[in-house]
């Protein structure tokens, strides 16, 4: 394991000195003379796993949606605020780092067969893992920039500056056969000593979730419906998110660390500065009100019975299981009680009280390790797929159908709600109405979901409703200072723009040495 992580932390440096479409010469053999058995195989299989995703774009991309906000990561904050450009620094980056994880992808795959010291069910597996994560980069890549350039092979510095854009539909055909592929080849599980790897479920999970974005509910639903009952939800949706609890069966697919080898900084942007945090990444108002009350209902339905003087009151668990509010109740790192006081002037956690402290009276609890080595650096793995995905996404499938039932709602949104600690009327079918349904299993993937992967990022794009939730002001708490919108603090002024925010720019970097690269619209 020591081996594996030193490997990775030279691929890390390396990729760390590369700007933009990565040009390092794609035909050299130099790094390819290691090519003879399995553990060379295994321990490069393990750098192209860490490229799956960063644990900062983990976090951030959720701050480009109408669920959090930062303060200090300018590029991700201009993107949720519309006030960014070609030049943007994530835009810029998320597109190299992508095509430098193609890059070493495509390495393996035209080496793979080179590897004599290796059975040729091992040669499948490690080959369909490939493929998983080939596929996982260019879904990314078209949800966010459209047509892109498909390169399936290893290609030299010439080539790569002439490179155009491949039709976005085409590229999906590409991800569904590269996703057939590995599910065909992957293993249903591993030995315990290789735990965290890619397994048949989890690409038939993924491909659910592709074809639910692109709209193909009925295969969608099949997929996600031919893994019902292989798993359960953890009892516990708070422990879910705990490092004991990283081997629990919802879980399908994590992005790996180990405290020591290789860890992330997430929960210092976190917590709140009573516990060392640095409050970097804050919830806003809008998510916490997304949150219903324990009954089920919108806390803007009568029957919901709400007190916004009492606001995290009878509220759904999942509210204070995610976020840190007012007078929270929490271990601290040496498991002895405090509580957090997030209103103007409580010291030194409350509202702007200082630099260091939140700017929307939020503080983020799910992913809390109190097990990590200090409050910076933090083992705990990050999850990319669950079972709870699963179950929404067959939901959200068969509403958009119409066919979603009794036996539908039980199975999925009911599950999940019940699993919550939700209660009475939450749990009871509410009938066929498709337009309820759909804002239901939006809701339950925006709370079940938050903060994860960013999911809510994506989502409110394929709904094509960014432009109703990202338009206008983000939200704080309510205070007494405040003369405007209810007494709710303004946060961040946002705009978007459907006719050019729904894709990113290609990157002025990419166009500035291929001319070949053409621009999406209006930008």
């Amino acid at each position: 394991m020591k081996k594996i992580f030193l490997f990775l932390s030279v691929i890390w440096i390396f990729s760390a000195c590369s700007s933009d479409l990565d040009l390092s010469p794609m035909d050299s053999q130099s790094e390819l003379n290691y090519w003879d058995t399995e553990e060379d195989a295994q321990i490069f299989l393990n750098s192209i796993y860490a490229d799956l995703m960063s644990a900062q774009d983990y976090l951030y991309f959720n701050a480009l949606s109408d669920d959090a906000y930062t303060k200090a990561m300018e590029e991700y904050r201009n993107i949720a605020s519309g006030s960014y450009g070609t030049a943007n620094g994530v835009v810029a980056g998320v597109w190299s780092g992508r095509y430098e994880a193609i890059r070493r992808t495509n390495i393996f795959l035209n080496n793979i067969n080179e590897v004599e010291e290796i059975t040729e069910d091992q040669r499948t597996a490690v080959t369909a893992q490939a493929r998983f994560i080939r596929a996982w980069h260019y879904f990314n890549l078209i949800e966010l920039y459209g047509d892109v350039p498909l390169i399936t092979d290893e290609i030299s510095i010439e080539e790569s500056l002439t490179l155009e854009r491949d039709d976005s539909g085409a590229i999906l055909a590409f991800i569904y056969n590269e996703l057939s592929s590995a599910i065909n080849g992957l293993p249903s599980n591993y030995p315990a000593d290789q735990s965290g790897r890619i397994t048949k479920d989890a690409a038939i999970a993924f491909k659910s979730r592709v074809h639910l974005y692109n709209g193909e509910y009925e295969m969608a639903a099949t997929l996600a419906e031919g893994l019902l009952g292989d798993y359960s939800l953890f009892p516990s949706y708070a422990d879910l998110f705990k490092t004991e609890n990283e081997s629990a069966n919802e879980i399908l697919l994590s992005l790996q660390y180990i405290p020591t080898f290789r860890e992330h900084n997430n929960q210092y942007s976190l917590i709140p500065p009573s516990l060392g945090g640095y409050a970097n990444f804050s919830p806003l108002q809008e998510l916490v009100d997304a949150y219903p009350t324990i009954n089920g209902y919108g806390i803007d339905e009568p029957e919901a019975n709400y007190d916004e003087n009492n606001p995290y009151q009878n509220r759904d668990p999942r509210l204070s299981a995610t976020i840190i509010h007012d007078e929270y109740t929490m271990k601290d790192f040496e498991g002895n009680d405090i509580v957090i006081g997030t209103s103007p002037g409580d010291e030194p956690d409350g509202l702007n009280f200082s630099s260091n402290s939140t700017p929307t009276g939020y503080y983020v609890h799910k992913f809390y390790d109190p097990m990590a080595r200090n409050q910076v650096n933090s083992g705990l793995n990050l999850i990319l797929i669950r079972y709870a995905e699963v179950l929404l996404n067959l939901a959200e499938a068969k509403i958009e159908l119409g066919t979603f039932s009794q036996a539908d709602w039980d199975a999925t949104i009911g599950a999940i709600r019940a699993r919550a600690g939700l209660q009475g009327d939450a749990l009871v079918f509410p009938g066929n109405d498709q337009n309820l349904l759909r804002g239901i299993v939006r809701n339950e993937r925006r709370i079940e979901l938050a903060f994860e992967a960013g999911h809510r990022f994506f989502d409110i794009r394929r709904w094509e409703i960014a432009e109703e939730v990202l338009n206008g002001w983000a939200h704080g708490i309510k205070t007494d200072d405040s003369i405007v919108d209810d007494g709710y603090i303004r946060v961040d002024e946002r705009s978007f723009d459907p006719a050019k925010h729904y894709l990113w720019p290609i990157p002025l970097s990419e166009r500035d040495i291929n001319d070949n690269l053409t621009q999406n619209p209006n930008w």
